[in-house]
């Protein structure tokens, strides 16, 4: 009888540290401090860092986000296609 006590005893507290490291973990993690790692990703031809010149639209209901992110992908390419005409194809 002792050891089943025992047994649901350390069980009940196993428990309850894995739920209580379950909840506090993500918390934790979600105020860590940010990492100041600056480096340079080299293109394939060797070349540093690159800046794409997006005409960035903001999409202009909850249910364009595909097509206003495909809008101001193609925006690289210097291609201007409206969001509207975009989400009817």
């Amino acid at each position: 009888m002792a050891t089943t006590l025992l047994r649901k005893t350390v069980l009940t507290a196993a428990g309850i540290a894995a739920t209580a490291g379950g909840i506090a973990g993500p918390a934790i993690a979600a105020h860590a401090a940010p990492t100041t790692s600056t480096s340079v990703v080299a293109d394939r031809k060797g070349h540093g860092e690159r800046e794409l010149d997006v005409r960035y639209e903001a999409q202009p209901n909850f249910y364009f986000c595909g097509p206003a992110a495909a809008r101001n992908a193609l925006s690289v390419q210097g291609k201007n296609i409206d969001v509207h005409a975009m989400a009817k194809e």
